[in-house]
């Protein structure tokens, strides 16, 4: 017949027992019962039983092991009589866990509990142990402890736990897993007086790595990223994987902030060789924050917080970038979170504006169309410049309702102007964010059909350096807005780093020169060698060219003699309201 398994509990029941039948013929022995009783501690017990059985002297030397002691750990009584119980020690505990063995045996005369073990032949195994104190507190005479091995229930409980508390993916361990270590490490340094930090990694642009690339390839990068970090770090340091594209490193007992620094600098780098996946090779980059512990926080959550507040000062200040925390972090958040919460009702209570800089026809001077322009009109505080709010709507997400509102806004002033006899073509920005929607093309579309604008009068506008992320996948939506009649221009032209060979590809209508180069269009000679090349470029590709940041009448003149059709800037107007626009329409009549 097949043997029954035990269960774990049944053991440690097992155990139990063994240990009271043991206890009772030591207490005979100290009550002055005979000899002979005292020598079934040798007998049918201590010989028979398959646990380990093992009694030391007050000092803790070992009188005595029994055969099943020598099967589980493989010492013989020979090697084992004499010595201390820690030549069986795995180094699997620090000296506070055995510290609370020796507390418990002192206070309670019995400790019980899991131990990790070391066989002879250098295996580490799991152990279910009790520990009994002989004789009195003050007559301690020994102890007695009586053990199993439990390694197949451990395994198992492994298995489960590893479901719970690691990331199947990358096989390190998860934020469950995070909140126990780190406050075993935090008290440590307590005790100790030692510093330890926190680091908090995200990779960039990792969603454009999925949404482009596919799952596969950013599982990848992500296997790729959890190894390289590992070899930065020493044994004693962690890695984590909070979720999605995060990461936690956990440096214990540093010696100054400035090892921090450079384990953050180690990851940077080894993060931004490139990629093998495939057969394409990519590059990636990342943001480290940083908080030490104490001077950044004496408990966990603060040490995370903190670190996380870094971590999104080091995204904002560019691309493989790591910042320490300093305390103005957390007001520049608090400050964050406030005006997120004030878009969100600032969308749902009318508070977004939408403002119309005029663009003028050079040989004219005649308006033509308009760019529409996202203003926010705060109840308490005024306008808030775009420059505040639409970087936390992008961050958030919330640029996308913003987004198909300024779009369906623009267009029903387009189709009023047109319904009252002017052809304006409204000039429309498309963010990151939005460019990147799958459904970009069907909102769209959407839009133009609930106004009711014919595609022709829309122009939507993209920057050079957001065309070059991707430049198949910019080629691919360009092409299905440019087959529905719509415009398209390149914002801020000459500002990025385009490729020629793309940018002949993509279905573009105009280039909008930067307001950076026309500002000292006649005394620096760069800017106007930069405009007059992007005009000849534009012209040789049959493209129109807007200027934008027109301000000097000289500056108007200049791009007129050069051959720019368009320009919009204060010499001729600011960003209006649609009421104001119209003023300025009819003006020209």
């Amino acid at each position: 017949m097949p043997a029954i398994r035990k269960t774990k509990q049944e053991i440690i029941d097992e155990l139990e027992q063994v240990r009271l039948e043991l206890q009772g013929l030591v207490d005979k022995l100290d009550n002055g019962e005979s000899k002979h009783q005292g020598d079934n501690l040798e007998g049918a017990i201590f010989h028979n039983v398959s646990e380990g059985i093992i009694v030391t002297d007050s000092q803790y030397r070992i009188l005595k092991v029994n055969p099943g002691f020598t099967h589980i750990t493989g010492y013989t009584p020979e090697e084992a009589i004499g010595k201390k119980p820690s030549i069986l020690k795995s180094d699997k505990h620090d000296q506070d866990f055995y510290r609370n063995i020796f507390l418990k045996l002192e206070q309670n005369g019995k400790w019980q509990g899991e131990i990790w073990n070391r066989r002879k032949n250098g295996e580490i195994y799991p152990q279910s142990l009790t520990i009994v104190a002989l004789g009195s507190l003050s007559a301690r005479k020994g102890y007695l402890g009586i053990f199993t091995d439990i390694t197949r229930y451990v395994n198992k409980d492994i298995q489960i736990n590893n479901h719970a508390y690691y990331d199947p993916l990358t096989s390190l361990p998860n934020r469950h897993l995070l909140h126990d270590r780190l406050s075993f490490i935090v008290s440590h340094a307590k005790r100790n007086q030692t510093l330890m930090s926190v680091l908090l990694l995200d990779i960039n642009r990792f969603k454009i790595i999925n949404d482009t690339l596919g799952f596969g390839a950013g599982d990848a990068l992500l296997q790729t990223i959890s190894t390289r970090i590992r070899s930065c770090l020493r044994d004693v340091d962690a890695v984590f994987r909070l979720g999605d594209d995060e990461f936690a490193i956990v440096l214990e007992e540093i010696a100054q902030p400035q090892d921090a620094a450079r384990v953050a600098k180690r990851i940077l780098a080894v993060c931004s060789l490139p990629l093998q996946l495939s057969d394409r090779e990519l590059y990636v980059t990342a943001s480290i924050g940083i908080s030490i512990f104490p001077t950044d926080g004496e408990d966990m959550e603060v040490l995370l917080k903190n670190a996380e507040a870094a971590m999104n000062r080091a995204k904002e200040m560019g691309i493989n970038n790591y910042q320490h925390y300093k305390p103005t972090m957390n007001a520049r958040a608090f400050e964050q979170l406030t005006v997120e919460h004030n878009l969100r009702k600032a969308l749902k209570n009318n508070e977004l504006i939408v403002y119309y800089q005029p663009q003028i026809d050079l040989a004219t001077e005649k308006i033509i169309g308009a760019e529409a322009l996202l203003r926010w009109k705060q109840p308490d505080l005024g306008m808030i410049s775009p420059a505040q709010f639409i970087p936390i709507a992008e961050d958030t997400g919330l640029i996308l309702p913003i987004g198909e509102w300024v779009l369906k806004t623009a267009c029903l002033q387009a189709k009023g102007w047109l319904d009252s006899g002017r052809k304006i073509v409204i000039a429309v920005n498309l963010s990151a964010r939005q460019f990147q929607q799958q459904d970009l093309v069907s909102t769209v579309s959407r839009v133009l059909q609930e106004t009711n604008l014919p595609p022709q009068f829309l122009e939507l506008e993209i920057t050079e350096s957001l065309g070059m992320k991707n430049p198949e996948l910019t080629l691919k939506t360009l092409h299905e807005l440019k087959s529905m009649g719509i415009h398209i221009s390149i914002d801020d032209f000459g500002t990025g780093y385009s490729s020629l060979s793309y940018l002949k590809r993509f279905p573009i209508d105009t280039l909008k020169i930067d307001r950076s180069f026309v500002m000292d269009i006649q005394t620096d000679a760069n800017d106007s060698a930069i405009v007059l090349a992007i005009i000849a470029l534009a012209h040789s590709l049959k493209l129109k060219v807007i200027a934008e940041g027109v301000e000097q009448r000289h500056q108007a003149q200049f791009l007129l003699e050069h051959g720019c059709e368009m320009v919009q800037g204060y010499l001729f107007s600011p960003p209006v309201t649609g009421e104001e626009f119209e003023k300025l329409i009819a003006k020209e009549s």
